[in-house]
């Protein structure tokens, strides 16, 4: 199946930085998971924050993408994830990952109000 949704990807100090955008499917998923790994840091700690627009959407199978890959991050480094999630995602997401991940995940529509959690995690990994 051919791979679905846009995305920029940077790397700011210790944060890996997306901003995805458009409907993606599990295929699409997978692809930002792969070039997250790629520019994450290898030896220290970092943190893995989203910024989808309002045109981001999921397949369910892209949820469960999201929630395996999550699953994994702690073992590559990641400390923590923070998503600036649009309210009507944030009850999907946090339903799919309560519980199911074993690193902290902030969610909030502010990402003033998500900054201080994710860097008081950085600072003291």
């Amino acid at each position: 199946m051919e791979s679905h949704g846009n995305y920029k990807i940077e790397l700011i100090e210790n944060k890996v930085h997306i901003y995805p955008s458009g409907g993606f499917n599990e295929q699409g998923v997978k692809q930002l998971n792969g070039e997250v790994l790629l520019i994450a840091p290898d030896e220290a700690p970092w943190a893995l924050v989203a910024h989808p627009d309002d045109s981001a959407g999921l397949t369910p199978e892209a949820v469960n993408e999201i929630v395996k890959f999550f699953q994994r991050l702690s073992s590559k480094n990641c400390v923590v994830i923070g998503i600036e999630v649009l309210p009507t995602w944030q009850g999907v997401l946090e339903n799919s990952i309560k519980g199911n991940v074993n690193i902290p995940v902030y969610m909030d529509v502010n990402m003033t109000k998500l900054s201080p959690l994710i860097n008081n995690i950085l600072d003291n990994a």
